[in-house]
């Protein structure tokens, strides 16, 4: 079983549109859904942050050959400037595909595809409509159960893979080398009466007694570290679940990894509407019965006579019906 893309072969599969969705039938039901918007919008600012910044800090060492702060890294300045200009250019490079990427997705309109692209999600939570979107995606998300958070954890983090490993990898070890430079150089003797960690914040003490800006550099750097490393241990993890759990769990039949989690995301979500649909149709028959209750007390007030209407239209699901064909059975049956 292979853990490709989402361009892979594999079974024909019957994908959920969002226009066969009703998105009114998704509405907010705790807070927690309206901060997670917020701290959508936030991270989508935060990114273009970033890579504003990081284009300063590459045009400051193509352009102008030289670092923004004073603090120099291990590693030699000339083979330093290259490996930072070149990861971040990478970077660039991985934001236009995945930007491009999504647009495809967002035009194809298929629910799976869009909610297993995360810059999808954040550009589909964006568009009009987009806080009913955002509501199908949370829906989705609380509906996980039992492998399936292993088997999407692991499809996210192997997304993400090449710009943890190529475009952040080398500049982290950078990071990680000037940063250790840091904590072994003697700028306060403390003659072993610190720890590495202690002695580490004592220079940078020091350091900033002289000029702030070479702390607020050192503090970026190592902060940037850790997320690269929580990043990275969590692709070793996702490595290690798929070699010794997906591998053998998920049916020959998904060929792979994406077709996976594509089938298990269109069945989740026709459960959902389902679901949605039939408290609709309750909510409706209750409303019905009120009104036919209030009409015959109506009636019995002033004597009118119950005039014939025709019967009303009862509201029928909106995502397509695809009938117990054998292969429809077979696939309820998989994990």
């Amino acid at each position: 079983m292979g853990c490709g893309s989402t361009r892979e072969k594999g079974p024909p599969e019957h994908t959920q549109l969002f226009s066969f969705i009703t998105l009114s039938d998704f509405r907010k039901t705790s807070t927690w859904t309206l901060l997670a918007y917020i701290w959508l919008w936030f991270m989508a600012i935060v990114a273009i942050a970033v890579y504003a910044v990081d284009t300063f800090t590459a045009v400051n060492l193509l352009a102008f050959d030289k670092w923004s702060g004073q603090v120099k890294p291990e590693v030699p300045f000339k083979y330093s400037k290259w490996i930072f200009a070149v990861c971040i250019l990478l970077s660039w490079l991985l934001c236009f595909y995945e930007f491009f990427r999504a647009v495809r997705v967002i035009r194809r309109g298929g629910v799976a595809e869009s909610y297993m692209d995360p810059l999808a999600v954040t550009l589909q939570s964006m568009r009009p409509q987009g806080w009913r979107r955002f509501l199908v995606f949370t829906e989705l998300t609380k509906s996980k159960k039992g492998a399936d958070y292993i088997a999407f954890f692991v499809y996210f983090a192997f997304d993400g893979a090449v710009r943890v490993i190529l475009a952040e990898g080398p500049r982290q070890a950078v990071n990680a080398m000037t940063l250790y430079a840091v904590m072994k150089a003697d700028l306060i003797p403390s003659h072993g009466q610190h720890s590495n960690v202690a002695q580490f914040f004592l220079n940078v003490k020091a350091l900033a007694e002289k000029q702030e800006e070479q702390a607020v550099i050192l503090f970026s750097m190592l902060f940037t570290l850790v997320i690269w490393v929580f990043s990275a241990l969590s692709l070793l993890l996702a490595t290690v679940f798929y070699i010794t759990f997906l591998w053998h769990y998920i049916p020959q039949r998904d060929g792979r990894l994406s077709i996976y989690c594509r089938r298990k995301i269109d069945r989740r979500l026709e459960k959902i509407v389902e679901h949605k649909i039939k408290a609709a149709i309750q909510d409706e028959e209750l409303k019905k019965q009120k009104a036919e209750k209030k009409a015959e007390l109506k009636r019995m007030k002033t004597g009118e006579t119950l005039a014939s209407r025709q019967p009303a239209l009862i509201r029928q699901p909106t995502l397509p019906q695809l009938g117990n064909s054998p292969e429809m059975v077979k696939e309820d049956k998989l994990p």
